[in-house]
């Protein structure tokens, strides 16, 4: 088995502790509606949101699904993983496996940097190209604005959801 990594920075202007609850603990309701272009149902199979949980991602269109398991929810020090063993995101590449780590860093300015290290465990020898690694730092990087742009829009978002 091989492992590739990629790796990515994200620099938000929200504050650590909102973009952190909303990625990690209120994620089965802002992912819907920062993305609902792409995730049809957030929902968790297994647990209460810790390490262990199961959680499943449909996409809109029959696109099919993935599931989850959370591997760290870390408040203190604001880090998350979760590693992605069935599904959808497995099928474009000879993939058993992708780990997805989330470090958030405050700044100065009052945001914070979203440090994003992803994982992927291939199949055997089988190589996991380049491109494939640019675009899960594109997705990646999506992911995190389109929550950040949700928050902007709904600065009270806890009262909404």
């Amino acid at each position: 088995m091989g492992v590739f990594t990629s790796e990515s920075d994200y620099v938000s202007s929200v504050p650590i502790g909102i973009l952190y609850k909303a990625i990690v603990e209120d994620g089965n309701i802002v992912y819907q509606k920062a993305l609902p272009q792409f995730i049809e149902r957030a929902e968790t199979l297994e647990g209460d949101g810790g390490p262990g949980t199961i959680k499943k991602i449909t996409f809109v269109g029959g696109l099919g699904s993935t599931k989850q398991h959370v591997d760290v929810v870390d408040k203190e020090n604001y880090v998350y993983s979760y590693s992605v063993y069935e599904g959808i995101a497995l099928s474009d590449q000879p993939l058993e496996k992708i780990c997805f780590e989330y470090k958030f860093v405050p700044t100065s300015e009052g945001g914070c940097i979203v440090k994003s290290t992803t994982k992927y465990y291939s199949k055997g020898d089988a190589e996991v190209s380049e491109e494939y690694l640019e675009g899960g730092i594109q997705r990646s990087d999506g992911f995190t604005k389109a929550i950040e742009g949700i928050l902007l829009a709904n600065p009270d978002y806890d009262k909404d959801c």
